[in-house]
C-alpha cells in the first residue's frame, strides 16, 4: 500500500464526510435490522451468503478491478482478512440474537481502543499514557453496560460474542496496518478477495452445516430481501470503497473520527425501531465507549501529524 495520498479540495470536504456519515448510519443501523433478519428465519450462515455474495458484483463494477492486476500477496492478505472478516461477523450476528442491538453497537466499539494493546505487546510499540487511559475509560464504559434498566447486573452470551467479535476485529485492525505498511498492494483488489472469502465460507458453512436452509430462500419475504440488500449495497460494498477513497483523499483520523459515531446511529435505531430502553448508567457506559474511541482517534491523529 502506497503512503502516498491525494488531499481534496475544501469545497469537496463535506461530500466525502457527508458519505462517511451514511456508511456510520448504515452500520449503525445494522445490529437492528440484522436482529429482524434472524428473528425472520435466516440462519447466520446463509444472511452472510446472501450479503456478501450481494455485495461482491457491486464492487466489483464500482471499483473497477481488473482481474489481471491482482498480485500474490493481495491473494494472501485478501484470504487471511476475509477469514478473520468472517468471523467477526460470525460471532457478532449470533451475539445480537441474545443481547440488545444497543450494546451490540456500543460493545462492538471496543476494537477502536483494543487496538493498542495488540500495537503494544505482539507489535512492540510503545503508546502514550493518555491512549492506555482512553483505553480503561472504554472499558468502564462496557461494564456499565453490563447492568440492566432495574440496576442488576446482566451480562449475557451474546455480550461475550460480540466481546469476542471485537478483539478479533481489534487484532484485524493491527495485522491490516501491519501486512500492509510499505508495500505497494491494492487495497481495493485486497477487499474484494477479502469480500469474496466471506461470501464462499457463508456458502461452504451452509452446505456443511445447513443445507435445507438453502430451500428457505424463496420464502424470504420482500421486506427481508430489502433489508439483505440494504446491508450488501450500502453498509458492506459502498461502506468498503467509501472508506478506501475517504482515507485517500482526507486523513485516516478524519475518517476514523466520523465512523466512531457507528454505535451512537446503533442505539438510535435500536431505540425507535426495536423499541429497546437504556437506563441512565448504561447510556453513560456508550456515552464513556464514544468518547474514549473519540479521545483516542485524536490522541493517534496529533502522533502521526
Amino acid at each position: 500500500m502506497s503512503d502516498d495520498s491525494i488531499l481534496a479540495p475544501r469545497s469537496r470536504l463535506w461530500v466525502i464526510d457527508f458519505g462517511l456519515l451514511i456508511v456510520a448510519l448504515s452500520w449503525g443501523a445494522s445490529y437492528s435490522l440484522m436482529q429482524i433478519i434472524i428473528q425472520a428465519g435466516v440462519t447466520v450462515p446463509l444472511f452472510l451468503m446472501l450479503r456478501f455474495a450481494l455485495a461482491v458484483p457491486f464492487m466489483f463494477v464500482g471499483a473497477r478491478v481488473r482481474l489481471s492486476s491482482i498480485t500474490r500477496g493481495e491473494v494472501v492478505n485478501g484470504v487471511m482478512f476475509g477469514v478473520l472478516l468472517y468471523a467477526i461477523l460470525t460471532f457478532e450476528t449470533f451475539g445480537v440474537q441474545h443481547t440488545s442491538a444497543t450494546n451490540a453497537g456500543f460493545l462492538i466499539a471496543l476494537s477502536v481502543v483494543l487496538v493498542p494493546f495488540f500495537e503494544r505487546f505482539p507489535g512492540k510499540r510503545k503508546q502514550s499514557k493518555f491512549i492506555y487511559f482512553t483505553c480503561f475509560m472504554s472499558l468502564a464504559g462496557g461494564g456499565m453496560l453490563s447492568f440492566t434498566t432495574s440496576g442488576s447486573i446482566a451480562f449475557n452470551q451474546g455480550d461475550l460474542l460480540i466481546l469476542l467479535a471485537a478483539l478479533i476485529r481489534g487484532f484485524q485492525i493491527f495485522m491490516f496496518g501491519r501486512q500492509t505498511a510499505g508495500k505497494d498492494y491494492s487495497l481495493i483488489n485486497i477487499t474484494l478477495i477479502e469480500l469474496l472469502v466471506v461470501a464462499a465460507l457463508g456458502l461452504s458453512t451452509v452446505i456443511l452445516t445447513e443445507p435445507a436452509s438453502l430451500l428457505y430462500i424463496p420464502e424470504i419475504s420482500v421486506s427481508i430481501w430489502g433489508f439483505i440488500i440494504f446491508l450488501s449495497l450500502l453498509a458492506t460494498a459502498f461502506a468498503f470503497l467509501m472508506q478506501m477513497y475517504a482515507a485517500k483523499m482526507t486523513s485516516p483520523t478524519r475518517v476514523g473520527l466520523i465512523l466512531s459515531l457507528e454505535p451512537a446511529f446503533a442505539a438510535v435505531f435500536a431505540i425507535t425501531i426495536m423499541g429497546e430502553m437504556l437506563s441512565v448508567l448504561q447510556a453513560t457506559g456508550g456515552g464513556l465507549i464514544i468518547c474514549a474511541a473519540l479521545l483516542g482517534r485524536l490522541a493517534e491523529g496529533r502522533r502521526y501529524k
